[in-house]
């Protein structure tokens, strides 16, 4: 009977020395990209046996958002199922989430951790730090970033020996070089420049005259901060860019135009290098460049989605998914997914690593893409962005669409941003 009860009792022990702590990762990253981050997160777990990351596809980013918005609306009402532990998340998503007090303050476990409380202080991009906190209290990670960089076709560049524009004024003249009618029958062959009709396209404009949308002003309240000039000169530069037939305007993404010689340039994300490199290849050379400005300052928007962990998970669990977000933004594990995706490094000391030094030996298109993120442009986060985002770009499409003036898109940007932002209790009175 002892005999029995050692044996039981060394079978507790020994199970209870090899429980594992589940973390459910939620995440939107399909493909290519999705392989990358299920090796990183293979990778955790060999190293950490005891914690098991169970990462979970759940659609595109807006599958993603909506259905942690439903998961967050059923926790409120009582319900315990299906909760991820972390997840990813734009700034605005977690800005709304906040309104629900369910994701977790991260100060304590930066604050509690040398080497992590260093790391924050001096290691990651203070413009990806800015999108991660409200007021002092930081509720992410940045995590999957990217910048905007101006495309171009090297052959054609070479060929008409010009060199990627700086100012504005050398954006247009450049743009206007580039356009073409090679057999003259009064249809444009080669655009100089492609551009889309969406929201991120204004912006990139927007950013190009310096120009902006809100300004935090504390308290989670934000003022409009859309100077009229700056506004309509970005507003302008993209009607002359339309009206005179520089640009190519269309919804879709513009790799298979840049790539087939329809557009000699456009502006977009680092993250699209794969497919501008698949779409060009064997066609012509190609490369990219800081974005045009009125003072020759690259002003780039902040794309991609942070890491955030929600404190409905038990203390253990969340120990477990901080071990987890901090690995994914390891000094090594940012550069692997840099290199392997296309998107930024969220901390500078990536540099001093081995395979980022062979990486960029090989190709140094990528120290443009970080001297870009030191001059990057955080985008604001009220909870009401997304929807100010979808109303600005209509109303921008309605503009190059010659629906509506000037003036009437000035102000019904205006509108559309203090009614939105009124309706969340955000805007600044």
């Amino acid at each position: 009977m002892k005999k029995l009860l050692v044996v039981l009792l060394s079978l507790v022990v020994v199970s209870m020395s090899f429980a594992v702590t589940k973390v459910e990762f939620w995440h939107a990253m399909s493909g290519n990209l999705g392989s990358i981050l299920e090796q990183l997160v293979k990778d955790f777990n060999v190293q950490n046996p005891d914690v098991e990351v169970v990462p979970v596809y759940v659609g595109n980013y807006s599958a993603l958002n909506q259905k942690l918005l439903s998961t967050i609306t059923a926790y409120a009402q009582g319900s315990k199922d299906e909760l991820p532990v972390v997840a990813q998340a734009y700034s605005n998503w977690t800005a709304k989430y906040l309104f629900s007090d369910v994701v977790e303050s991260l100060n304590s476990y930066i604050n509690d951790d040398p080497e992590m409380k260093n790391v924050w202080k001096d290691k990651v991009y203070t413009v990806l730090k800015d999108m991660c906190m409200w007021g002092d209290t930081v509720y992410a990670l940045p995590f999957n970033k990217s910048v905007y960089v101006y495309f171009y076709n090297t052959d054609l560049f070479d060929i008409y020996g010009i060199e990627p524009p700086q100012s504005m004024l050398d954006f247009l003249s450049v743009t206007n070089t580039l356009t073409d009618d090679f057999d003259a029958d009064g249809e444009t062959d080669q655009y100089g420049i492609g551009s889309r009709t969406t929201v991120d396209d204004f912006q990139t404009f927007l950013y190009a005259y310096d120009g902006n949308l809100l300004t935090y002003v504390g308290d989670g309240k934000y003022k409009i901060d859309f100077n009229e000039t700056q506004v309509k000169d970005s507003l302008e530069i993209a009607k002359k860019l339309k009206d005179n037939g520089f640009a190519l305007f269309q919804g879709g993404y513009l790799n298979d135009p840049f790539g087939n010689g329809q557009i000699a340039a456009y502006m977009g994300t680092v993250a699209g290098k794969n497919y501008v490199d698949s779409s060009s290849k064997g066609k012509h050379g190609w490369s990219w460049a800081p974005l045009p400005s009125v003072d020759g300052v690259p002003r780039s928007p902040i794309a991609g989605t942070d890491l955030i962990m929600f404190n409905w998970a038990s203390q253990d669990v969340k120990d477990a998914a901080w071990r987890f977000m901090k690995y994914l933004v390891g000094k090594d594990q940012q550069a692997y997914w840099a290199i392997q995706s296309g998107y930024v490094p969220v901390r500078k000391d990536v540099v001093e690593t081995e395979q980022w030094k062979k990486f960029v030996a090989q190709d140094a298109r990528a120290n443009i893409a970080l001297t870009t993120l030191e001059t990057a442009v955080a985008d604001p986060k009220p909870a009401a962005l997304n929807d100010i985002r979808y109303e600005l770009g209509s109303i921008y499409t309605d503009f190059l669409n010659d629906k509506i003036t000037l003036d009437e898109t000035y102000n019904r940007m205006v509108k559309s941003m203090e009614e939105l932002l009124d309706q969340t209790d955000e805007l600044a009175k």
